[in-house]
């Protein structure tokens, strides 16, 4: 017996992709439900408070005030988030989502959960309100002036905010537990220049000391192990993809990163993913916005040409206003 299809489109998580996506459908007027696990929309928004300047058309001062206006555009077209709302399980050949007590289905889910990021796993890392550590120093360099500081990372982001907290505290230390860094040459070549900040190539953090506010750090390096003050410690480390949803059932990379086609396809033929949790993300909300169009207006042209027969049931019918001539 065929399931039935409640819904065009279940979109999980209402950050800057999936709120751009649920616009883009509410538009189409695709029968949507967008569901949140947090108690506002907004995602990786509401925790930045630099103004949004790469993406045009939303010229925002901060990221909750971009989240705002772009939940703002999907109520005026009468489209809603429902917050609350933790999904448990995702069947991708099904497009189902079990989720408060009760599965919902669809032609198409679109995964847009985005990443977080990776923890170190160290004593100590527990991230306590201004004991002194951070996930970003652009978001908290100035609470860490006057600090020394540690930066955990190689990439751009880690030399980003070395670079950032060289300027307010009297001396950084850039821990990268490889044998050189992975930052763009330009970066490397801009925290090679600062002597306020010191690198060093296979070390790892082992424990972040102190109580309440951070003091210190263990690192194991070359020369062993040793300890070295430190009033603010910042990890970079990288992204961990919100997966876990769709593990085993779709490609990921091997670092859990979705796989899709440029059409936002995963290889599981109901399931879309954007944003963040897509191997070769580019971390911007332009490029956020722009994947949840393409997945949105390639599931309008599918459903237009009836591709999902194994699921279509009788029903109420629903006629979208206009689709375009090149649907």
């Amino acid at each position: 017996m065929n399931a039935v299809v409640q819904h065009d489109l279940i979109i999980v998580g209402a950050g800057a992709c999936g709120l751009s996506a649920a616009i883009a459908a509410r538009a189409l007027r695709l029968r949507t439900l967008v569901l949140e696990a947090g108690p506002r929309p907004g995602g990786q928004l509401l925790a930045n408070p630099q103004a949004i300047v790469d993406c045009p058309g939303l010229d925002a001062p901060s990221g909750p005030a971009a989240a705002a206006m772009l939940l703002r555009h999907l109520e005026r077209l009468g489209g809603e988030v429902r917050t609350g709302s933790h999904a448990l399980r995702i069947d991708a050949a099904a497009a189902t989502v079990f989720v408060d007590g009760a599965a919902r289905t669809a032609s198409a889910v679109l995964l847009a959960t985005g990443a977080t990021r990776r923890l170190l796993g160290v004593p100590g890392e527990a991230a306590v309100p201004g004991r002194g550590l951070s996930p970003a120093a652009r978001r908290f360099g100035d609470r860490f002036a006057g600090r020394p500081a540690v930066v955990v990372g190689g990439g751009d982001v880690a030399l980003e905010e070395a670079a950032l907290l060289a300027r307010v505290c009297p001396h950084v230390t850039l821990v990268h537990r490889g044998p050189q860094l992975r930052a763009r040459p330009d970066f490397r070549a801009a925290v090679a220049g600062e002597p306020r900040i010191t690198v060093l190539l296979n070390t790892q953090l082992t424990a972040i000391l102190g109580e309440p506010d951070v003091e210190a750090v263990t690192l194991r390096g070359p020369d062993g192990e040793r300890r070295i003050e430190a009033g603010a410690v910042v990890i970079s480390a990288g992204m961990a993809p919100r997966s876990e949803l769709v593990a085993g059932q779709v490609d990921l990379d091997a670092a859990g990163f979705v796989q899709v086609d440029p059409r936002q396809r995963s290889s599981a033929p109901r399931l879309y993913a954007a944003g963040d949790v897509c191997a070769g993300a580019w971390w911007t909300v332009s490029a956020a916005v722009g994947q949840a169009g393409i997945a949105v207006k390639d599931l309008e042209r599918r459903i237009a040409r009836d591709e999902f027969p194994a699921l279509l049931v009788p029903g109420p019918t629903f006629a979208p206003t206009s689709r375009g001539d090149d649907a």
